[in-house]
């Protein structure tokens, strides 16, 4: 398993070059079980960062439809929708460690094999690793909502994130992103409708109150203790 989230990039004088990300990188020292543990099983569903497209087929075995999931957390919503959803397969993307192995420790526990699992920055992911037209559906669960007005630069979602993940979703392909900010989902509908009109169809009704199409994350239990309204913003490429 390769420890960087990132690509260290460089200028041509040899100068770090620092970008602004939507996430904190954290060294997190690991005991022996949990290291054993890993090493033992990330060959058999992790995917290592590499500089050329999967061949989803290979990878999973089958020629089920992909759906990508962009930050999967502590995994608890992933694994279960994967374990529900036998018929697709469910590549998910992650950069903190106890999300990882959390979700690791649920493969094994359910015995799922329509799963894999990544360990790197999405944007790197989407460009480097993920073929035009492959994803059937991209789901963002609760993404940082960075909600200070000086962090809300670092938010994932942003126009070019938009236009890269419609790139990689086939005709008819399925955008979901879910979050409690308001602010948050106000930016990406004024995002998808600012691309191109023309390929997004709009559902009638773009907040949706609940949706049953995913179990309830951590996060979204948490804001509804708050009494955080729950926007659920589902697009279709057309």
């Amino acid at each position: 398993m390769i420890r960087n989230v990132v690509t260290k990039e460089y200028n041509r004088n040899g100068i770090f070059l620092r970008k602004i990300r939507s996430f904190v990188s954290r060294n997190r020292k690991l005991s022996s079980n949990k290291y054993d543990f890993i090493n033992k099983n990330w060959s058999k569903f992790g995917i290592n960062f590499q500089s050329s497209y999967l061949d989803m087929n290979s990878i999973f075995c089958s020629y089920s439809p992909v759906v990508l999931e962009i930050g999967f957390g502590m995994s608890d919503s992933f694994f279960k929708t994967a374990l529900n959803n036998m018929s697709k397969n469910f590549l998910g993307i992650e950069v903190h460690l106890p999300g990882v192995i959390s979700c690791l420790q649920n493969i094994n526990l359910y015995c799922l094999k329509n799963i894999r699992i990544i360990y790197h920055d999405a944007v790197e992911v989407l460009n480097s690793m993920i073929d035009n037209s492959s994803l059937s559906k991209v789901q963002m669960f609760f993404p940082d909502p960075w909600p200070k007005k000086r962090h809300q630069k670092r938010r994932i979602f942003t126009k070019n994130f938009a236009q890269l993940i419609l790139k990689k979703l086939i005709p008819n392909g399925i955008l979901h992103i879910s979050t409690d900010c308001k602010s948050y989902a106000e930016q990406i509908i004024t995002i998808i409708r600012d691309i191109d009109r023309c390929i997004i169809s709009f559902q009638k009704n773009i907040y949706i109150s609940k949706s049953i199409s995913r179990p309830i994350t951590k996060f979204e239990q948490r804001g509804i203790n708050l009494g955080n309204t729950i926007f659920d913003l589902i697009f279709k490429l057309v």
